[in-house]
């Protein structure tokens, strides 16, 4: 009988809706894609290595990969992984396909070639591990082109085909002839996430690697498990993320903000943790539209999400453009603009989700979903012709997950003071409190927070130059949670930042940039979780003192708000609005059909 033509066929695309470019990125110091390929060619049943990607521009950087490494490549369909599956067999001629997911770099050569053998030994059409059997292997099986065939004759529309393939095999098991292989107690492990969707599972295997110390792609799956069982800590670096099944529908959502040196980087900080929350807890893929703000564009960049820039259409137009080329499930809003209500009324009429963040503009009434916290203005507006949910309260807030943690009790001496005027300070709070605060003689440490937005920097080093007190500078600080942990109290611009602070038990005093901004703190002070000074251009510099000075010399005070805000505020809304977004996406589609 004639040899049998192996060839394993990765599906890999620089389009991945949760983390674009993956198959190229940098994992323990190597190309993902690179890790998969030197591990297959390890292989002793292979003849030959194929990449499927599609035939999208994006995906033309893997030509050049593919070209340089001098492996096959074959473009197809985007989005029937099934067709572009059975182009590339039957250009390579393959009598039996290795099926690898262009994410999953710990593939294991010798576990494929034992599917392989048992594949053509019992004269069946698809292999994989043994059933009930909790194994380490994730991101490869094998099948015989004949079987790829009747898959294509049988169930060319069904959806779990199309985009898994393989998958169908397993749901169908009376329609095909299923060999496993059994799995060693080596090899057997359960928990660990071995595929790559977001940057923490990058971070796993970056760490992996470091522990193990052998070069990146060189890992034995054995010593893999041994590590792991010995080290159970590393999984929870990226245990939260959510495994998507065959069965998923996937999700897009567009997301568009803003955030310069006149907003503020607030809109865009809680749009991150949002996304955050919609990538790795709900398996969503995540795009970031923007018309303003370098900042706010570099931390979009710096949190591996794909963004597409504005560049000199009309905001609508653009816009459709955007929903055009990429079909968001879901839009979200959080933006200042005269993007019209209408607009929003046509998007939502051709099926997209419509989600507003804290918006005052008539495009809420436009909405299916709105989410506000809680502010005294809700009431006060006109919700006439609304036929959307509003949520509103401390629950919803959008906060980072690093505002998540118990807060522990804030007690220097002497206490240390935290001034934060947010990402921008466009009015320049910061100097100007500075400069009250250095005419006061009390002892107290202060901590100065720049954002990376912060435009008065001449300012500030003149009056550094010429200051009394000594000033502890903290410059675009990622982790601040831990910073406002490390404060007894704090004097901020209202915002964001105000409900960063509650959650993490810091007393505040308020300074407000808008009357609107005064409206909403005010809810703080009935609350008694902080001190407002109002409108700040309307504020003496005397009543700046008079607050501050309330709470340095009453560390009874101090600990007495920081409970009640740390209570009031637990850093879960992200969570909680990411929960509601696709259980009412689900509930549409199911509602559709």
């Amino acid at each position: 009988m004639a040899k049998k033509k192996i060839v394993a066929i990765i599906q890999a695309r620089m389009g991945s809706s949760r983390l674009p470019g993956k198959v190229l990125m940098p994992v323990a110091g190597k190309p993902l894609l690179e890790h998969i390929i030197d591990r297959l060619r390890r292989s002793r049943t292979l003849d030959d290595i194929v990449i499927a990607t599609s035939d999208r521009p994006c995906d033309e950087p893997l030509v050049e990969f593919a070209k340089t490494r001098g492996i096959t490549l074959v473009r197809g369909s985007e989005e029937n992984v099934l067709l572009r599956f059975n182009k590339a067999a039957k250009e390579v001629d393959a009598d039996v396909v290795i099926r690898v997911t262009g994410d999953a770099p710990l593939v294991d050569p010798e576990v494929m070639d034992q599917m392989v053998r048992r594949l053509l030994e019992e004269g069946a059409e698809y292999c994989t591990a043994e059933a009930g059997v909790h194994s380490i292997h994730e991101g490869f099986c094998t099948f015989t082109r004949e079987a790829l065939k009747r898959l294509m004759a049988e169930a060319p529309d069904d959806p779990v085909a199309i985009e898994h393939v393989t998958a169908y095999f397993v749901a169908h098991p009376d329609k095909f002839r299923i060999a496993r292989i059994p799995i060693g107690s080596e090899h057997r492990f359960e928990g660990a996430r071995l595929s790559v969707d977001t940057p923490a599972d990058v971070q796993f295997f970056d760490e992996l690697y470091r522990l193990l110390g052998v070069p990146a792609g060189d890992a034995d799956i054995a010593d893999v498990v041994r590590l792991l069982r010995n080290n159970p800590h590393l999984l929870q670096i990226n245990q939260h993320v959510y495994q998507k099944k065959a069965t998923d529908r996937s999700h897009k959502v567009l997301i568009r903000c803003d955030g310069d040196s006149r907003t503020g980087l607030g809109h865009v900080v809680r749009c991150l943790a949002l996304a955050g929350e919609l990538r790795e807890k709900q398996g969503c893929g995540i795009i970031f539209a923007m018309a303003s703000g370098e900042p706010g564009m570099k931390m979009v960049r710096q949190a591996d999400f794909p963004l597409e820039r504005q560049e000199g259409a009309d905001e609508g137009v653009w816009m459709d453009g955007l929903i055009s080329r990429h079909h968001p499930d879901v839009l979200i809003l959080d933006i200042r603009n005269d993007l019209p209500v209408e607009k929003v009324d046509s998007w939502r009429e051709d099926g997209i989700l419509v989600v507003g963040i804290d918006d005052p503009t008539p495009r809420r009434l436009a909405a299916d979903l709105l989410f506000y916290p809680p502010i005294p203005q809700i009431s006060e507006l006109n919700w006439n012709n609304f036929n959307g949910e509003i949520y509103s309260g401390w629950e919803w807030v959008l906060l980072r997950k690093q505002f998540c943690a118990p807060c522990p009790p804030h007690d220097n001496n002497p206490p240390a003071l935290l001034l934060t005027m947010g990402g921008s300070d466009p009015a320049n709070f910061t100097v100007r409190v500075l400069r009250v605060l250095d005419e006061l003689q009390n002892d107290f440490e202060t901590i100065v927070v720049i954002g990376a937005g912060f435009v008065h920097e001449d300012d500030l080093q003149q009056f550094l130059a010429q200051a009394r007190r000594h000033y502890r500078i903290e410059r675009e600080v990622s982790d601040m949670a831990s910073l406002m942990r490390q404060a007894d109290l704090a004097i901020a611009s209202f915002g964001v930042t105000a409900y960063e602070l509650a959650a993490s038990g810091v007393p505040a005093v308020y300074l407000c940039l808008t009357p609107d901004h005064a409206r909403s703190a005010s809810k703080f002070v009935d609350e008694r979780l902080a001190f407002s000074c109002g409108v700040l251009e309307e504020c003496s510099n005397e009543r700046i003192i008079e607050t501050t000075l309330s709470l340095l010399d009453s560390r009874e005070l101090r600990h007495e708000m920081g409970r009640r805000a740390c209570a009031t505020v637990d850093g879960y809304g992200a969570t909680r609005i990411a929960t509601k977004i696709v259980e009412k996406l689900e509930r549409m589609h199911s509602s559709h059909g």
